[in-house]
């Protein structure tokens, strides 16, 4: 049995975290000036997020490429958000990182 057959609700679970954390960032930094990158990183860590719930759903082969695209982004997502001092940052970075934790626990 494939782990990506596996039950995906914590990555799910996870990835719904991040999308929200993501979405309240995009909301503080639009006000801030110089913070384009980081709400082009939270925009493409939702949508990555929202494949890798889809994929996860489907527990098709394609979860596993929709799972560690959706880690990448979170990645970056959390690098970026973390240069930042603001708290909307500092949520988004931790939820990115518990993602990338589920999301890796579910592929290994």
């Amino acid at each position: 049995m494939s782990s990506t057959t596996m039950n995906p609700n914590a990555s799910i679970q996870a990835c719904e975290l991040c999308i929200d954390a993501c979405m309240a960032c995009i909301k503080a930094c639009s006000d801030r000036p110089g913070m384009e990158d980081c709400i082009k990183f939270c925009e493409r860590c939702i949508d990555a997020c929202k494949d890798c719930i889809a994929a996860a759903k489907r527990s098709t082969v394609d979860s596993a490429l929709a799972m560690q695209q959706c880690i990448d982004a979170c990645y970056a997502c959390a690098i970026e958000c973390e240069k930042h001092e603001h708290e909307s940052c500092k949520k988004c970075a931790e939820a990115c990182r518990n993602c990338i934790a589920a999301c890796e626990a579910l592929l290994s």
